[in-house]
This record gives structure tokens, C-alpha cells and sequence, in this order.
């Protein structure tokens, strides 16, 4: 397999976020169409030609809407708060190391390899000398604080973090770990967490009725598009604690997490939207006032007083036994570090992947393994010697059933 290849199938969301800076691009943003310039720079990319120029269908329109009402109504309240520095994490294929070094804010963009390194060859093609100081692209994974902290080794100031369209993918361990990340960022440096993720699901639902104007077939469709978006992500959106439970179970969470929950109103700030231009006048006030009580999520540290947690690194190694192939892997196995698991197994016909040193398993992770076990066949892979800890993620997952 290609490392593109690893990508998609590790990381489902990899080829969405690739999407919608062409789809930004389309809605006639002049920083998305020179990125977009930029990455097809060597001819048009497969991925690209396949996304429509026009979306007719107003079910589809709400879908895409949502990309766009985030990203802009996250850019107004980041003009609010005015952050010194900023983490963007997953920042994916976005205008905002552009916009944001433009007004002189020291941005930091985190995701996979892959992404940072077509983003940064973006900065590089567009921005000015001047302006490229403020710019910083960097892999990184949300879950993973060591990687994290080395992103912003050297930052001092306060920083404001932002996570979009994330946190619905997250199992329970994972949503665990990012608060944890997110919880030590702010205890060394002060700032803010800002996130829409909570509520931007009941956006759609919200967003999907006011289109519709009582024409139930274009809501079954919007239903219909949404479960398949999920289906092609391998995720069940919105399934872990955080993000299912009522408001204030959610609220509860983020406390017990030693978080403080301040809502940030969408409807005020909701600019226009290119996604819904033509379909009929007074619609974008129409979908303010019924977004009044939707929120933006800024989270700040309640409780300073929990220790460091203790870094731990990630190891291969490998020899043979007979026929049989013997993975020791220690650590974290997460976005990060997944595909290298896979590219260490190779084509070996027998695998036997021992645990004993794992710290830690993502949903990457465990599709890393997946990738492995259609490879050789159950009779042939066994998972041995896991710490309590991550039997129960396979447990709470099903993989326990495939693999153990």
C-alpha cells in the first residue's frame, strides 16, 4: 500500500478534509482557490474532478453548509477573542494560517504528515517572508500530548486552541485523551479551548428544517446523506459520552475534566452564507434567530492542582519466529503513529503483535489492524499480552471478538 492509501483507510476523514478546501474554493474564496492552485500545481487531483462545481439539491446544500457556517462563524469569534497565539488542531486543508498571518497572529496548524506537508508547501507558495514567521505546520495528533507539546516547544504565551469537526469522531478513550492534551496545553501556557462540535450537529438538524420549509422529502434526505457521511467515516458520529449525552450531562463532563463551559452564541454570530445564496430571500435571518440557542464551546481551566502525566514514546520492534512475524509494539498506537505499524508488518504471511509495552490505542489504531487481519486472516494474527486499559478499549469496541 501506498502511504496515501494507509491514509485513507487509518484516517477515513483524511479525504474530506482535502474536499473542503475546494469546496471553499468553489464558493469563490480567493485564499482557498491559490491553495487549491497550489495542490494541483502538477495537474488536477482525482479527488477534485470529483466534486461537483454546483450543488442543486437543498439536502446536500445544508450538508455543505455546515462546513462553511462553522469555519465562519469560528472565524468571527476568533476575531472576538483575538488570540496571540493559535492552535489549530486537526487544522486539515484551511485558509487560516493565511488569514491569521496576515493580521500578525502566531498560528500553528497540527494534523497528519500528510496534510502539513501539502499546507505547507501552500504557506510557502503564497505567503510573503514577512508574513511567513507567523506560520508554523506541524504534525500532531489531538490525543496525543507529547506531540503535542513538541508542536509548541519554545511557546510560552497563551494560547487559543481550536478543534472543528473532530470531537464526533472520538471514541470514549480517545475524547479522554484529548481533554487530557487539551488540559495540560492550558496548565503550562493559559488560554482557551474553542470548539463547535457539541452543538454543530443540532445546527444541521436546525439548518435542514428551516430549507426545508415543511417539504419532508428533502428532510428523509438530508437524514439519508447524513447516515452515509457516516458510514464512510467508520464512525458512528456523535457515540462517545461527551458528545451524546444532554447539554448539561456534556457540561458535567468538561467539569469533571477540570474545565469551566462559557456559550458563545452561533446565531450572533452566523455570517451569511455562500452555501444557501439564491434559494430565497430572508432564509439566512430566518436560520439566525432558530440557531439562538446553539453555542460555541470556550473552555478555560478550572482545577491546576493534577500532576504532569508521565511521557511515554513509540516503539517497534520486530524479529521472526519460524514462520510467524512478532510485532513488540510500546506506547501510543494513534493517528500518528499507526501507519508505521502497518508499513513495519510488510507483507508477512503470520503476525503476532505483542502489547505488553502499549500504553495507549486509538480508532486508528485499531484500524491499523484491521488493514493487518484482511492482509494475513484471522488464523493467522494474534494480539497478545494488552494492559487492562487497552482490553477494555478493544472490549468497548468489538474488536476483542475479532482479534483476542
Amino acid at each position: 500500500m501506498t502511504d496515501e492509501q494507509i491514509l485513507k483507510e487509518i484516517n477515513p476523514v483524511f479525504l474530506t478534509a482535502r474536499s473542503s478546501i475546494y469546496r471553499f474554493a468553489l464558493w469563490g474564496d480567493e485564499t482557498a482557490k491559490k491553495i487549491v492552485a497550489f495542490l494541483e500545481k502538477d495537474g488536477p487531483k482525482e479527488l477534485f474532478r470529483n466534486v461537483p462545481d454546483k450543488i442543486t439539491d437543498p439536502a446536500r446544500l445544508v450538508l455543505m453548509s455546515t462546513l462553511e457556517a462553522r469555519y465562519r462563524t469560528m472565524g468571527e469569534i476568533l476575531n472576538k477573542e483575538n488570540p496571540g497565539v493559535l492552535l489549530d488542531i486537526p487544522c486539515g486543508y484551511t485558509m487560516r494560517p493565511i488569514e491569521f498571518a496576515g493580521k500578525g497572529i502566531r498560528y500553528f496548524g497540527a494534523d497528519l504528515p500528510a496534510t502539513i506537508a501539502d499546507m505547507t508547501g501552500a504557506v510557502d507558495a503564497i505567503l510573503s517572508e514577512s508574513d511567513k514567521k507567523y506560520v508554523h505546520m506541524v504534525s500532531a495528533d489531538a490525543t496525543n500530548p507529547e506531540s503535542v507539546e513538541e508542536a509548541l516547544a519554545g511557546v510560552e504565551d497563551e494560547v487559543c486552541i481550536t478543534t472543528e469537526g473532530l470531537l464526533s469522531y472520538f471514541t470514549d478513550s480517545e475524547m479522554d485523551a484529548i481533554f487530557e492534551t487539551m488540559r495540560l496545553v492550558m496548565k503550562k501556557r493559559g488560554g482557551c479551548w474553542l470548539t463547535p462540535d457539541r452543538e454543530f450537529g443540532d445546527y444541521m438538524q436546525i439548518a435542514a428544517r428551516v430549507v426545508a420549509n415543511g417539504d419532508d422529502e428533502i428532510l428523509e434526505r438530508f437524514n439519508m446523506y447524513r447516515a452515509e457521511i457516516a458510514k464512510r467515516a467508520q464512525s458512528s458520529l456523535g457515540k462517545n459520552a461527551f458528545m451524546s449525552g444532554t447539554l448539561d450531562e456534556s457540561i458535567q463532563y468538561a467539569n469533571r475534566k477540570g474545565f469551566h463551559v462559557e456559550r458563545i452564541n452561533i446565531g450572533r454570530y452566523l455570517p451569511d452564507l455562500k452555501s444557501f445564496e439564491g434559494i430565497r430571500d430572508g432564509l439566512m435571518d430566518e436560520l439566525r434567530e432558530a440557531c439562538i440557542n446553539l453555542s460555541v464551546w470556550k473552555l478555560t481551566l478550572e482545577d491546576k492542582s493534577n500532576e504532569e502525566r508521565k511521557s511515554v514514546g513509540f516503539q517497534i520492534d520486530t524479529y521472526t519466529e519460524g514462520d510467524t512475524l512478532v510485532m513488540e509494539v510500546s506506547g501510543r498506537l494513534d493517528t500518528l503513529t499507526a501507519p508505521e505499524l502497518v508499513a513495519r508488518f510488510g507483507e508477512a504471511g503470520k503476525v503476532r503483535i505483542d502489547f505488553s509495552g502499549l500504553d495507549y490505542i486509538s480508532s486508528a489504531g485499531l484500524r491499523s489492524l484491521m488493514i493487518i487481519l484482511k492482509k494475513v486472516g484471522r488464523e493467522n494474527m494474534s494480539v497478545v499480552n494488552l494492559k487492562e486499559n487497552v482490553r477494555e478499549i478493544f472490549e468497548t469496541t468489538g474488536f476483542a471478538e475479532l482479534m483476542l
